[in-house]
């Protein structure tokens, strides 16, 4: 959800809270052992009814180590500068320069060109485009198990129902706050496989492993990893598949390690391997430097057109390695940037891929900012972008950075498998022109998973939610055209509460909960900010609505967080 504007007096408690703890922590590393900070930390989950202590305890567990570590080779590591990074939306950072930075690079000049409309493009030879993501493949999903268990990730096998008198868990998921069994996987590839005959790519936006982080480790994160994208293979042969990293992915969760980080207790490099062999069937062996590297990659799918996939988990704010170092981790902006000055001298246009979108309010700043200068920068070779980790079916507008009002990009969101949570799970399939390789057209398709359960001995009944283009009457999906279409959201309370309906996928119990028209506007204002924390457009589209936005910071400090690491 897009964050509301800075409340001072509340940004200065939850600074102060956070300073204070943390403090206490760095403190507390000088003169106590392993064992003695253990207890502390999970005392004080426990008291602070953050979870229960099962969960408490293995969260801990699994990240003692890489904090532990972070804590103890980070160079003048101070308070602010951790606080500055998990809380960067309520000002935190403002005392510490560590985490201001640019990129060093020579981006050249900006061609000058004239957007075209596809309006009236031909679509007879286009290319078709499926967009998976978020899977979160639950291997011990346990239809009829509990589904309100009071942990961050129910309706598992672990999880007993006695004395519960809540409905049982469905048998192809839950609105609830769980995952999905096998059969759901295998059930949305094979209907991918058997409804669109003619699919020219696949992307597939990360986030395979389950939400059950303080229960997972390496071995389990590897079958669930090969266990899918075995399949993925099984299913789809002969199509091209352009996966990327999701934040769930790695061990401990969020935790993306420099590459020189060696030591197996803290390093991401076990992950960084598997991907570079799993992955290998559908890459080039030329992508494996950059892999290994951190999880990146680029490939000429064809003359012309060029995709280039990021670990934008590199920019999320729960990844304790922006700690350890926060500029440009493993130097792949800078990165970014070289390869698409090479495609642009080379006429390529490209499609970027990433899990994490940049305008997310946990995507560091600094990343965000850099990254939304590149993308302005190659404006005319960069065509659409692809994310995913939020599970709603949304989108993002750029602006440029020159005239903030005028779009120039758009980025997809791709939704998820897992209906975690109150949400349908669905995929995406985009119409792409063959030649400039602009998304033409979008389409969501989705079953109803109340409808589902109730017929649990037969598959689900797909269907396609909607055309993007049919639904919002929009002439293309150029940067302009959606602008407008926003503008038009600003005053239209009617075709808000539509995209609030495509957006949650016409979940039953999202629908019944509702969504009052703060709730709506923070929609519309979540589409206009693709760079953490600058609201221009935000700000514009408000002054144009009758209803002002919403200013309740709802959640406390650490619910907040607990929402963030769940993601």
């Amino acid at each position: 959800m897009t964050p509301s504007h800075s409340n001072s007096l509340l940004d200065k408690a939850f600074c102060l809270t956070c300073l204070s703890i943390v403090g206490s922590l760095l403190q507390m590393k000088e003169e106590k052992t392993y064992d003695e900070m253990y207890d502390f930390l999970n005392k004080t989950c426990v008291e602070l009814h953050i979870q229960k202590e099962e969960v408490c305890s293995g969260a801990i567990n699994t990240t003692m180590d890489t904090f532990l570590y972070i804590l103890n080779n980070t160079t003048g590591l101070t308070p602010n500068r951790i606080c500055g990074i998990v809380l960067q939306d309520r000002g935190c950072s403002a005392d510490d320069d560590s985490l201001e930075w640019t990129l060093d690079i020579d981006l050249g000049s900006k061609p000058t060109a004239v957007e075209v409309s596809n309006e009236n493009k031909n679509t007879s030879d286009a290319l078709t485009i499926v967009h998976i993501s978020d899977i979160h493949y639950d291997p011990t999903y346990s239809p009829n198990g509990n589904a309100v268990c009071g942990e961050p990730l129910c309706c598992r096998k672990s999880q007993s129902k006695q004395g519960s008198s809540d409905p049982p868990a469905g048998f192809w998921g839950d609105y609830r706050d769980c995952d999905i069994p096998w059969h759901t996987v295998s059930n949305t590839l094979q209907q991918i496989k058997e409804t669109h005959k003619k699919i020219d790519y696949i992307y597939m936006t990360g986030d395979i492993v389950d939400h059950a982080f303080w229960e997972n480790n390496i071995t389990t994160s590897i079958r669930v990893i090969k266990t899918f994208l075995s399949y993925l293979k099984k299913q789809f042969p002969n199509t091209p598949i352009y996966p990327v990293i999701g934040n769930h992915d790695t061990y401990p969760v969020n935790a993306f390690a420099p590459q020189h980080i060696t030591d197996e207790k803290v390093s991401t490099n076990w992950l960084y391997s598997l991907l570079a062999e799993e992955w290998s069937v559908w890459l080039p062996p030329e992508t494996k430097e950059t892999i290994l590297r951190g999880g990146y990659y680029t490939v000429l799918v064809k003359p012309g057109f060029r995709i280039v996939t990021l670990n934008s988990n590199f920019c999320y704010i729960l990844n304790w390695w922006l700690i350890y170092d926060s500029k440009d981790p493993a130097g792949q902006l800078k990165w970014l940037a070289e390869t698409l000055l090479e495609a642009e001298k080379n006429g390529e246009k490209v499609h970027i891929l990433s899990h994490i979108p940049t305008g997310y309010p946990s995507c560091l700043k600094t990343w965000s900012r850099e990254f939304r200068k590149i993308v302005h920068r190659f404006d005319k070779t960069v065509t659409a972008q692809f994310n995913g980790h939020t599970h709603f079916d949304h989108f993002y507008i750029y602006y440029t950075t020159d005239e903030p009002y005028r779009a120039n990009h758009i980025a997809y969101n791709g939704g998820s498998m897992t209906p975690f949570s109150n949400l349908n799970p669905n995929y995406k399939v985009y119409v792409a022109d063959s030649s400039s390789f602009d998304v033409l057209d979008s389409e969501t398709w989705i079953f109803n998973l109340t409808e589902a359960n109730l017929n649990g001995n037969m598959t689900p009944n797909w269907f396609k939610s909607y055309s993007f283009k049919e639904a919002y009457g929009v002439e293309s999906l150029t940067p302009t055209e959606m602008d407008k279409l926003i503008h038009k959201m600003a005053t239209n309370s009617s075709l808000l509460e539509q995209y609030y309906r495509y957006y949650v996928k016409h979940a039953d119990t999202a629908l019944q909960r509702g969504c009052d028209m703060n709730c709506l506007k923070d929609k519309l204002c979540e589409i206009s900010v693709a760079q953490m924390g600058d609201y221009t457009q935000c700000d514009q589209l408000m002054q144009q609505s009758v209803v002002p936005k919403s200013t309740d910071d709802g959640d406390n400090m650490f619910s907040q967080l607990i929402k963030q690491f769940l993601n």
